[in-house]
């Protein structure tokens, strides 16, 4: 009898284990809601976009920008599809949610004219989240030199958050150097603006007053400032001796400018350098190494880059190092990190025999590590999500298929729970979002572009 009670028990706790798994113990499970209508043949890019905007799921890539219903009963209903006239292509989105608007720039193929990159992106328009119709459109032509040439140009760039769309744009054109290299020189006035317009009408609420002889590269708003990366040239009002990279922050009723910062308080940063606005409030900046020079003009910027959080008043914090003692933090890959109140919570992969990540949090004041916790099997994707950390895994070291969803305290990184996916998430993920108790996720690429989940 105790022998038969042995086999028994070992025979349920196989099968339990096998259901557990499968997501097919209750209690233990993720089940799918809906999946929205996968994508046309031959549609799939390389870089979609994807954000949530009330109860609308928008997907914007290269050729298209579809919004997907996702209140209760729409079940990932296609509502929508905005397809630029022509040849034309999206090149350039809002990815923050405004309201019930979506913003979105437009342009030549390819985002040129002449094979000029950034030239032909000269369209922004707003379209209404739920129906997809046209709001109000802003026409430029592309820009020119003294001989009518076109010029290359960067394309704008767009945020959107309650009633205020921001664009910035930087048009200056590139002169080389002493050495060669391209150099951004201070062309007319309106060659870099910061506007912010009225999300629903598209009328000019203010124009930003930018520091001497810089160019906003990137944007994002907050609840109460607007920040952008500028691209700084040498010389001016101000006696810059070289270029550089700073952060600077405007007043977000009036267009204001805060405060205009270094990136790097000991030495310019090299304008070259990788910068990417990791989050708002508060505001932190990931900074990478310039394309040709690994150890940049900051010396404290490995390869793999770092994390400078700022506070309100425009001061460094302390920095903190994305090349740790087991693992590197990649920013430059989606669903990396994650920043929620004064903690920055990232996915630190590394190689031992198959692909691994440990789940590390910092704390921004100090640049201290507050906890880690490392993965059974590799994390693919990371965000924070209705007040825990939500971090998707893979079904073994060498195998890509999203098979688990594990769920963090943010305070101490303890395992809250652990389920698994009864269908595989598709992948590439390039977003997670909660929406009435689901866990959605986007995927990048061909197949379903969102899918819902609901634990069971």
């Amino acid at each position: 009898m105790v022998t038969l009670a042995v086999v028994l028990g070992g025979i349920g706790s196989l099968v339990a284990w096998y259901l557990s798994n499968e997501g097919y113990l209750p209690g233990d499970a993720m089940v799918r809601s809906w999946s929205a209508q996968k994508d046309r043949a031959g549609e799939a890019g390389t870089a979609d976009d994807n954000w949530v905007v009330g109860d609308v799921a928008v997907r914007s890539k290269d050729d298209a920008v579809t919004g997907y219903g996702i209140a209760a009963g729409q079940d990932g209903k296609k509502l929508w599809e905005y397809v630029p006239p022509g040849r034309g292509e999206i090149c350039g989105t809002a990815e923050h949610a405004g309201t019930g608007a979506v913003l979105v720039a437009r342009g030549a193929a390819g985002g040129d004219v002449a094979g000029l990159p950034g030239a032909g992106c000269t369209t922004i328009l707003a379209l209404d989240a739920k129906d997809g119709r046209e709001l109000w459109k802003e026409e430029a032509k592309p820009a020119k030199d003294a001989f009518g040439d076109a010029v290359p140009g960067s394309a704008p760039t767009l945020d959107a958050r309650g009633d205020l769309a921001v664009v910035a744009q930087d048009r200056r054109r590139p002169e080389p150097d002493a050495q060669g290299n391209p150099v951004r020189q201070n062309g007319k006035s309106d060659d870099v603006t910061l506007r912010g317009l009225d999300l629903r009408t598209g009328k000019l609420r203010w124009t930003a007053e930018l520091p001497d002889r810089c160019g906003p590269q990137s944007v994002s708003m907050g609840e109460k400032r607007v920040f952008a990366v500028l691209s700084c040239d040498a010389g001016g009002r101000d006696e810059r001796e070289v270029s550089e990279l700073t952060v600077a922050a405007f007043d977000r009723a009036t267009g204001a400018l805060a405060w205009n910062a270094p990136i790097d308080d000991r030495r310019p940063l090299d304008p070259k350098t990788a910068v990417g606005i990791e989050s708002v409030d508060p505001l932190v900046l990931s900074v990478g190494a310039a394309p040709d020079n690994p150890a940049t003009s900051n010396p404290s910027a490995s390869e793999a880059g770092v994390f400078v959080p700022f506070d309100a008043n425009g001061r460094p914090g302390p920095v903190i190092d994305a090349s740790r003692d087991k693992g590197v933090i990649n920013a430059g890959d989606r669903m990396q990190t994650a920043v929620a109140g004064d903690r920055l919570y990232a996915l630190s992969g590394y190689w031992q025999k198959g692909n691994h990540d440990i789940v590390v949090a910092f704390d921004l004041k100090t640049g201290e590590q507050v906890w880690s916790e490392e993965m059974d099997n590799p994390a693919p994707a990371l965000a924070v999500l209705d007040g825990r950390v939500t971090v998707l895994n893979e079904w073994s070291t060498q195998a890509e298929a999203i098979t688990t969803v594990v769920e963090l305290d943010p305070d101490d990184g303890e395992e809250l729970d652990e389920r698994h996916f009864r269908d595989e998430v598709p992948g590439p993920v390039g977003g997670m979002y909660a929406h009435d108790g689901r866990l959605i996720t986007a995927s990048q690429g061909g197949g379903a572009p969102f899918t819902a989940y609901e634990r069971w």
